[in-house]
């Protein structure tokens, strides 16, 4: 079981458990220190405000950005909360998530698919996305499967897809970095442009970048020792952390399956300080 998992989904985006939810359960299995990073949102966040006796909550977030003709994700940690700008940024890409969403489900009804936006039994200030419009689907009985319903139709190219508004990654690593966060590349073994991926990697960093996510359930054993170099040859901080959401197929995918040792997180935490 590893020290630190900084990876974490709750149901305040596309997870299916609460923060409290996860806290115990991170407890129960013996993780002393996790981050609850959902995606484009602060709602779960309150917990970290909390003193916990057997763990520790870090504040994190994952904004989904736009790099060029495909999509970053920037995890943060140790931001601020409270602060003006990443609170007025979380409440406009919600906005744009209801109004995706909306449209989506205007595509939908002309497939004779209907739904609405209570269907989706969704905390509007939470994190809407199309995860929520597929189990939606499987629950109203269009579809056998989330799975099917999520290709079939929310993927892009298909009847029900609506593109998405991002940040831009140099807007997302600033935000981070002004609301005292440190900013993270996220599983960098998904990023289609292999090849590519130092380079990436070296942009980021000139605007600002502080780390690299080289510990994941995506990646295989020479992944995780290719950004490991990379982390030690481009002087960024390592992460790591299951992407728990949840919904547990495998035992590999558990929370603190995935993460950090005491002395990564300590560096994390001193560069903080």
């Amino acid at each position: 079981m590893n020290h630190a998992d900084l990876h974490i989904h709750s149901n305040c985006s596309d997870g299916t458990m609460s923060p409290e939810e996860i806290i115990k359960k991170a407890i129960e299995v013996g993780v002393k220190n996790i981050s609850i990073t959902d995606h484009d949102s602060i709602s779960s966040q309150y917990v970290t405000e909390v003193e916990y006796d057997d763990i520790n909550v870090i504040s994190g977030i994952e904004l989904s950005t736009e790099y060029e003709d495909f999509e970053l994700h920037i995890l943060g940690y140790f931001i601020d909360i409270k602060d003006k700008e990443l609170i007025n940024i979380v409440d406009k890409l919600n906005k744009a998530r209801i109004e995706r969403i909306e449209k989506i489900l205007f595509n939908l009804k002309k497939h004779n698919i209907n739904l609405t936006l209570e269907d989706l039994n969704v905390d509007l200030n939470s994190t809407l996305g199309r995860s929520h419009v597929a189990n939606a689907m499987v629950k109203k009985g269009y579809f056998e499967n989330y799975k099917t319903a999520f290709i079939n139709y929310l993927v892009k190219g298909k009847p029900g897809y609506v593109k998405g508004y991002k940040l831009n990654y140099k807007e997302a690593i600033q935000i981070i970095n002004n609301c005292g966060g440190i900013s993270v590349l996220a599983h960098p073994g998904q990023i289609y442009k292999s090849l590519e991926i130092e380079n990436i990697i070296k942009n980021l960093k000139v605007y600002g970048l502080k780390g690299l996510e080289v510990y994941h359930p995506s990646h295989s054993r020479s992944q995780t020792n290719s950004f490991y170099n990379l982390s030690k040859k481009h002087k960024l901080f390592i992460t790591g952390g299951s992407d728990f959401h949840g919904k547990e197929c495998c035992r590999e995918n558990s929370i603190g399956s995935y993460g950090i040792n005491e002395d990564l997180l300590n560096k994390l935490i001193n560069a903080k300080r």
